[in-house]
């Protein structure tokens, strides 16, 4: 007996596009009905963001663009502000830039405590008003250094050790410049500076000057010029005299 085994049927699909490939540089016109509709559908108005650029069609862009303006202006009580930063700027003997990292208020309050203790005052203003305050100012190129968060000492005398002291206690203060007698400084030259003994140093000076050029130091500075005074003196005298002779002889 032979068994019969049915076999499958194997159906093959290809796909194939309706009519051909379509031409897109010279596309085939629309039917009629439908390029009356497209011509329906055609508006009679201009775009209104025809020609816009990318940036003027968000409106975060325009948003963050107004609020900009906006912010470039200021206001009578920052004005006020600003004058109070700058007289702080110009009475004051020591200037202490330093940058904050982040601290509570009571941590900025213990801070504030010993140096007002020392004549010191903590200040802290936003960069608008320090930008307000000091653009036409000798301070100017301290602006920089107010980008971040930052705080400003100042001190009515020039005591920089115990300033030294108090910041090395709060780890979030990091000193980045000062102004010592108008002179802005770095970090370097402003602790140097500061901790220097003005009147040890000048006698210093006086008493190396006297030194080096023993005890006529004013004397050697002065010889060429005592020197050119005597001989025209002695010159005008001289003609003075011959004048006088050339008078009394008979003619």
């Amino acid at each position: 007996m032979v068994a019969f085994q049915i076999t499958p049927n194997i159906i093959l699909y290809q796909q194939k596009r309706f009519r051909g490939k379509i031409n897109i540089q010279r596309p085939k016109a629309p039917h009629y009905f439908r390029a009356l509709v497209n011509k329906f559908m055609v508006p009679f108005y201009p775009p209104p963001n025809e020609g816009k650029k990318l940036e003027e069609l968000c409106h975060k862009a325009i948003n963050a663009g107004k609020r900009k303006e906006l912010g470039e202006i200021a206001n009578p009580y920052q004005k006020i502000i600003a004058r109070e930063v700058r007289n702080w700027f110009d009475n004051s003997k020591l200037v202490a830039i330093c940058h904050q990292n982040s601290m509570t208020m009571e941590e900025v309050f213990e801070l504030r405590v010993p140096l007002k203790r020392a004549n010191m005052y903590y200040k802290q203003y936003s960069r608008k008003i320090m930008k307000l305050a000091l653009s036409d100012s000798p301070y100017a190129a301290t602006l920089p250094l107010y980008k971040a968060s930052h705080g400003v000492v100042f001190g009515s005398d020039t005591n920089i050790t115990d300033l030294q002291k108090i910041i090395k206690k709060f780890p979030q203060i990091i000193l980045l410049a000062g102004i010592l007698e108008g002179q802005v400084l770095s970090r370097d030259d402003f602790l140097r500076y500061g901790k220097m003994d003005l009147t040890t140093s000048r006698m210093q000076l006086v008493q190396l000057l006297q030194n080096a050029g023993g005890n006529n130091l004013n004397q050697q500075l002065t010889h060429h010029q005592s020197t050119l005074v005597a001989r025209l003196k002695q010159i005008g005298t001289n003609e003075t005299t011959s004048g006088e002779n050339e008078e009394s002889v008979p003619v």
